[in-house]
């Protein structure tokens, strides 16, 4: 940006911040932030949006303003960092680098710098991120070699850092989001020889040890997160949750009566709502379905694709569309080829419904 075309901006941003402070509406918060764009002053475009931000929650292009800012910053600190480490690296610049990959969510780039840092230092420090790295790919991907490799990495780590709490901590977490209550106790023992006497730890302690007899192993905690998509805890709302809805019942009985429907079907952990067919068949389509998402969650993972969004099934008479979600899963069964996009609107807003009341067929 030349001095002219700074210069030339002055008035026009004087004239927004006026405009601004005589009514802050959202639009004037816009066309204050889009002034300081148009001079690259993305600190400032950030510091108007978080402010307009707070007084208007949720608005479309301030949000999207904010967002795109604060990539071009961070794209510009990434540069900057790459360029300081091929010319001078040393354990600060791989350290800033790896952590500026890993909050943008770039966890294999993160994993190589920390990769690099640890190869060039032997630093335990290094193992510690790519550690992170991993738990985090982990939790979006749920696959069980990527949940075992971060095991194995974090136990490489407490050895080389044994008195350090950091990686203990890290592993302590992970072993509760997947349930493993057996080896949870084992690393709370570990943190208590390092603080002895700690109240939480020592409660900690005793309820892991009461869960501890009746825990899966290790192993078939990471086969399970696998198979379903859930971490223990997310399993156990699935399963504790009502079984049947006052808004979903109407909407199924709304898409089922569409003429080339053949079933429209609703599914939360081992329960299914199904309209259209009944008795048997409703059962047996319900664990069709059933059957299809789990399968598409595992082949999804172990291709590295994250949770699947959407699943189609096209056939030479009839065609079936499914909505997987973290809560529920919606589906619909035509006699046509492919399922009409209205019917696909219909059954991506069925997975959002709210659940609270008595429902139609139910299969299990």
């Amino acid at each position: 940006m030349s001095l002219f075309q700074r210069w030339t901006a002055g008035p026009r941003i004087k004239d927004a911040r006026k405009r601004l402070a005589d009514e802050p509406s959202a639009k004037n918060y816009l066309a204050l932030a889009l002034e300081h764009a148009r001079l690259g002053d993305m600190d400032d475009v950030r510091k108007v949006c978080d402010e307009a931000l707070t007084l208007h929650p949720g608005h479309a292009e301030l949000q999207r303003l904010f967002d795109r800012a604060r990539a071009v910053q961070l794209e510009a600190r990434t540069r900057k960092l790459t360029k300081e480490l091929k010319d001078s690296p040393r354990p600060a610049v791989y350290r800033d680098l790896a952590q500026l990959y890993f909050d943008i969510g770039r966890l294999e780039r993160a994993d190589e710098i920390a990769a690099e840092w640890f190869n060039a230092t032997q630093d335990p420090a290094a193992q510690l991120m790519r550690a992170r790295a991993r738990i985090q790919r982990f939790t979006q991907d749920k696959r069980r070699e990527d949940g075992r490799a971060c095991i194995e990495m974090l136990e490489g780590v407490e050895r080389s850092m044994p008195r350090d709490e950091r990686p203990l901590r890290m592993h302590l977490d992970l072993l509760c989001a997947l349930g493993a209550w057996r080896d949870a106790r084992r690393v709370v023992g570990q943190l208590l020889e390092l603080f002895p006497g700690d109240s939480a730890l020592e409660a900690r302690f005793r309820t892991y040890n009461g869960l501890a007899d009746r825990a899966p192993t290790l192993e078939a905690t990471l086969r399970e997160v696998e198979r379903t998509g859930h971490f223990a805890a997310q399993q156990n709302a699935v399963a504790s949750g009502p079984t049947s809805t006052r808004s979903i019942r109407p909407m199924l009985q709304e898409i089922a009566a569409t003429p080339t429907v053949e079933a429209a079907l609703y599914e939360r952990g081992a329960t299914a709502l199904v309209q259209g067919p009944k008795g048997a068949t409703a059962e047996r389509n319900a664990r069709a379905v059933r059957e299809i998402v789990q399968k598409s969650r595992t082949t999804a993972r172990r291709l590295g694709l994250g949770a699947p969004l959407e699943v189609e099934i096209e056939g030479q008479f009839a065609s079936v569309f499914i909505a997987p979600s973290e809560h529920g899963s919606a589906a619909v069964w035509c006699h046509q080829p492919t399922v009409p996009q209205a019917l696909r609107a219909r059954v991506l807003e069925l997975v959002g419904a709210s659940v609270d009341g008595p429902g139609e067929e139910q299969a299990s």
